[in-house]
């Protein structure tokens, strides 16, 4: 059984206006109950791989959610034996009708409790402007625990010379239990680094598509 952590029920709204600047940078604020991220990243991909890829993490979510660990939530598992929050992905089924994401997990705090059964309902969205950026959006709608709500975006923002921005926004309220134990400190240990690492593997998974076209095209 694939396990993940509290940084992974992302996936995510957008909660700063999004600009290409020219460094790569990260920032959380925490107000009035609400933690909200914004990070971005510089990567090498053409607007039609961008395209790609927001279609394949789409299309992953809804149809093969444990194929996410194998690219987008690589690396976002067991490697660190001293995780604070740890959850278990039990199940997940995508009802076609509504476009809803059901999904049922365990929720271990280890030394303190494990919450058996949690349903998380989400819905992943994309958008194709006529810029040739696009937004990846997911909102939890309902859990049953873990949070009140939570939203977010990864939006792929194409430059010049196949140079491409990644953004990714997080915001999340909390359920009653975490909104106590999940601390600012705990935050960034918890969940501030696995969106950082979450963008990362997709800006991999961008360069490693621009590196094989190029090499076909020789």
């Amino acid at each position: 059984m694939k396990k993940i952590y509290l940084g992974l029920i992302l996936i995510l709204g957008s909660v700063f206006n999004i600009q290409a600047l020219s460094a790569d940078s990260i920032q959380s604020v925490y107000a009035n109950g609400e933690f909200k991220t914004h990070y971005q990243r510089h990567t090498v991909a053409s607007s039609d791989i961008a395209s790609d890829i927001a279609d394949y993490l789409e299309s992953d979510f809804h149809n093969a959610p444990s194929h996410l660990f194998d690219w987008a939530l690589k690396d976002l598992g067991l490697q660190n034996k001293n995780n604070e929050v740890i959850i278990i992905l039990k199940s997940s089924t995508d009802d076609p009708k509504t476009g809803i994401t059901h999904g049922v997990f365990d929720i271990i705090v280890p030394h303190f409790t494990t919450f058996k059964d949690v349903k998380v309902d989400a819905i992943v969205s994309k958008t194709k402007y006529a810029n040739g950026s696009i937004k990846v959006v997911a909102n939890i709608i309902y859990s049953s625990l873990l949070l009140k709500n939570a939203q977010g975006v990864i939006t792929f923002i194409p430059q010049k010379n196949n140079d491409l921005v990644l953004v990714t926004d997080v915001k999340i309220n909390f359920g009653w239990f975490f909104n106590f134990f999940i601390t600012k400190r705990r935050y960034k240990s918890i969940v501030e680094w696995r969106i950082k690492k979450f963008t990362e593997n997709i800006a991999e998974e961008c360069e490693l598509r621009q590196m094989k076209l190029a090499k076909n095209s020789k």
